[in-house]
C-alpha cells in the first residue's frame, strides 16, 4: 500500500495491506487477542489461502483427491474489522460484504 494512500472501510486486507498466508494469520489471531473479539464463526479459508496454496494445489486438491475448493475468497475489510471490534464478535453473515476477490 502506499504511504500516500488512506486506509479506509474499503481497504482490503489482502490487496491493500498485503496480508497473505501465515502473516495474515498472525495477523488475525493478533486482532482477535488484543481487542478481544470472540471468533464466532471465523474461518481461515473463507477470506485468505494458506501459505503455498495457488492453482497447484486448487488443481491437486479438486481433480486428484476430488475435494470441493476453490480460488475464490471474499475480501475482507478494514470495516469490517472494525464491526467486529464495535460488536466484540466475529459474525461471517453480519460481516459479509459480499466481494469475492
Amino acid at each position: 500500500m502506499s504511504p500516500k494512500k488512506s486506509v479506509t472501510e474499503e481497504t482490503t486486507v489482502v490487496y491493500d495491506l498485503g496480508q497473505h498466508g501465515d502473516d495474515a494469520n498472525d495477523f488475525i489471531e493478533a486482532f482477535f487477542a488484543k481487542f478481544k473479539i470472540d471468533r464466532g464463526d471465523y474461518d481461515f479459508s473463507r477470506y485468505f489461502f494458506m501459505e503455498g496454496e495457488g492453482l497447484i494445489s486448487h488443481f491437486f486438491v479438486k481433480y486428484i483427491r476430488r475435494k470441493p475448493h476453490s480460488l475464490k475468497r471474499e475480501a475482507m475489510t478494514v470495516g469490517m474489522l472494525y464491526k467486529a471490534l464495535e460488536s466484540g464478535r466475529w459474525s461471517c453473515d453480519a460481516l459479509s460484504e459480499n466481494k469475492m476477490y
